[in-house]
């Protein structure tokens, strides 16, 4: 049988994806959020034109030592960050000086209006539906709007097999929507009692292919240029190649990778919410693994000898998060 030698990422090699999570609060009550999350443990950090400047510091580092030309941050949850006050300046500040594109990932529970008032800065939205919390109808007119105004955006059903029917509903109710924005399904895995192998095979056969709406040919040729449909390339020991949808290595359950060497830290770094720069498996990537994004001394216990940056052995049994499963890795 053969077996998954390298997976090779298919995100611009000029390219830094930071996942930041700005606060851990949040208005739902999720069973199945990833652990370490929703610890309503760290409201939020105040004092945003300090982060804003250590971004930059950070940015103008890999720029130099890394040859990246470009950034992408996604604001992200686990809380959600919408509750975040400074969430619009942040997003206004950090683009004055750097080629950022900001991705915000929300749960769609806020209003209409606030959308309208703190979204300008904001280049994509991915929101997140969850059957216990939703409000579907609230949900709806958010991403039309979104999607109406010419934004990117798409929203992932989390499927939760001890619920499935009702996400499945949801989903047909957003296909009613009057815009035809982008519906993805997504396993639920992340959590403890949440696994692949709770699903029947049936519901496994829904996943395979994941996007359950997507906008007309027209709109696609028209914006072709804004997608990855592949996520990653793998490469097996028999010398197959398959390209990878963003599902693929879960569904698939080749997503063990313990001992692998990953290059997670030239790739995907993670804001924690307390500051914390790691590799979005929370393993430290820097030499100086003190270095904290919302504190007033960042700048003066930063060096370049600081982001001399190490491939990471991957310590994890498991890679659960679907985005980490597409970083470059392969066997040592």
């Amino acid at each position: 049988m053969k077996q998954l030698a390298r997976v090779i990422t298919t995100q611009d090699p000029t390219l830094l994806d930071v996942r930041f999570w700005p606060t851990d609060i949040c208005n739902f009550s999720c069973n199945y959020c990833f652990p370490g999350s929703v610890l309503n443990k760290y409201r939020y950090p105040k004092n945003v034109n300090t982060v804003i400047k250590n971004f930059r510091i950070l940015f103008d580092a890999y720029m130099k030592l890394h040859n990246k030309k470009k950034f992408k941050i996604n604001i992200v949850g686990g809380g959600e960050p919408t509750l975040w006050p400074h969430l619009s300046e942040f997003c206004q500040g950090i683009k004055e000086t750097h080629p950022v594109e900001i991705q915000l990932t929300s749960n769609g529970s806020r209003t209409l209006r606030w959308w309208e008032e703190n979204s300008l800065y904001v280049d994509k939205v991915v929101l997140s539906c969850h059957y216990k919390d939703v409000d579907i109808n609230n949900f709806i007119q958010v991403a039309d709007y979104i999607f109406g105004r010419g934004t990117d955006i798409g929203a992932l059903m989390l499927m939760d097999a001890t619920a499935w029917d009702t996400c499945v509903e949801l989903i047909e109710q957003m296909r009613s929507s009057k815009h035809p924005w982008i519906i993805q399904a997504k396993e639920v895995v992340d959590a403890p009692g949440y696994d692949i192998r709770n699903y029947t095979a049936e519901q496994l056969s829904y996943f395979k292919q994941p996007f359950k709406r997507v906008p007309d040919t027209n709109w696609i040729i028209n914006n072709i240029h804004r997608f990855r449909v592949h996520e990653s390339v793998s490469l097996y020991d028999d010398n197959s190649v398959e390209l990878a949808l963003p599902n693929y290595y879960i569904v698939n359950k080749l997503n063990q990778w313990k001992g692998w060497n990953c290059n997670v830290a030239l790739e995907n770094l993670v804001i924690t919410y307390d500051g914390t720069v790691t590799g979005s498996c929370q393993e430290p990537v820097f030499s100086n693994s003190n270095l904290n994004m919302f504190a007033e001394d960042f700048e003066e216990k930063f060096s370049e000898e600081s982001l001399s940056l190490k491939t990471l052995i991957c310590p994890r049994m498991n890679c659960s998060c679907q985005p980490d499963t597409h970083i470059t890795k392969w066997k040592s």
